[in-house]
């Protein structure tokens, strides 16, 4: 018998804790469609008038477009980078074993420990003409979440029978053609919650843009948020406005996203 007591106390807990997200996105919301007076006070009230006009404010004054591009640019490159390197070697490392395996995934686990020196980077950079060059941030990127996506990964794989390869083999599917017709298709969920986790570490990312692309011609979202702070740091409401746009694509990508990543890790609990 289902205790409905409980139950409700249950689902007033959630809502409660649900708040905990939502008020701060609702107090940004409110005060992006105010004026300046109004927003200056950040409380969360209605506004007297909707300032819809200062979204585009913001598009013409704070270059968000061309934020938006870099950014896609950058997330976009190293996204695929990174996915294609990681589930292609995550399907050689668990189907293949021995010592040199063992090896090779030892050391991208060490990639996960290995600190990152900027100044090395940066001069390796300037050696092969990389600085202030997307390719360069989008190499830099892949480099830092392949060892995640590949320890991921081969633990996805691994959980794939190897006797699905076994018939494909015999119908006459070998090498990469096994992979892209078999193997790949039961990655999907898999690959999904990879290229989620990286296009938020990626997008939301400031320190490798700051270091690597010095011309503001190529400022990510990032960037281009901190400069309009740095020229309205008084105006609340651009302020604000210009966090939500670049808050968009982050919420788009995972309302669509987040069905299988749960699914995904409710799969792994109940498999573990």
């Amino acid at each position: 018998m289902t205790n409905k007591p409980l139950l409700f106390v249950k689902w007033v807990l959630m809502c409660i804790l649900s708040l905990i997200i939502f008020i701060p996105l609702l107090f940004i919301v409110l005060n992006a469609l105010k004026n300046t007076q109004e927003a200056a006070v950040l409380k969360l009230t209605l506004p007297s008038e909707w300032m819809w006009s200062n979204f585009s404010v913001v598009f013409e004054q704070g270059r968000m477009l061309r934020g938006l591009i870099n950014s896609s640019i950058v997330t976009g490159g190293s996204v695929v980078l990174t996915i294609s390197i990681g589930v292609l070697a995550a399907f050689i490392i668990a189907r293949r074993s021995g010592k040199v395996m063992n090896v090779i995934y030892l050391i991208f686990v060490a990639g996960l420990i290995a600190p990152s020196s900027v100044i090395p980077t940066f001069k390796l950079m300037q050696f092969f003409h990389l600085n202030n060059h997307f390719t360069g941030v989008i190499l830099l990127y892949a480099a830092l979440n392949s060892p995640f996506i590949i320890l991921m990964m081969t633990g996805f794989v691994k959980s794939i029978p190897k006797e699905i390869d076994e018939s494909a083999f015999v119908d006459g599917s070998h090498g990469i053609g096994l992979f892209v017709r078999i193997i790949l298709p039961l990655l999907v969920p898999s690959i999904t919650t990879a290229l989620i986790f990286v296009f938020l570490g990626v997008w939301n990312d400031f320190q490798l843009p700051l270091y690597f692309l010095n011309n503001s011609e190529k400022w990510t979202i990032p960037l281009s948020v901190f400069a309009f702070k740095s020229k309205f740091g008084s105006d609340w409401n651009l302020i604000f406005a210009n966090l939500i746009i670049a808050m968009l694509p982050i919420l788009l990508v995972y309302a669509v996203g987040q069905k299988l990543i749960i699914d995904e890790l409710t799969a792994g609990a109940i498999k573990g």
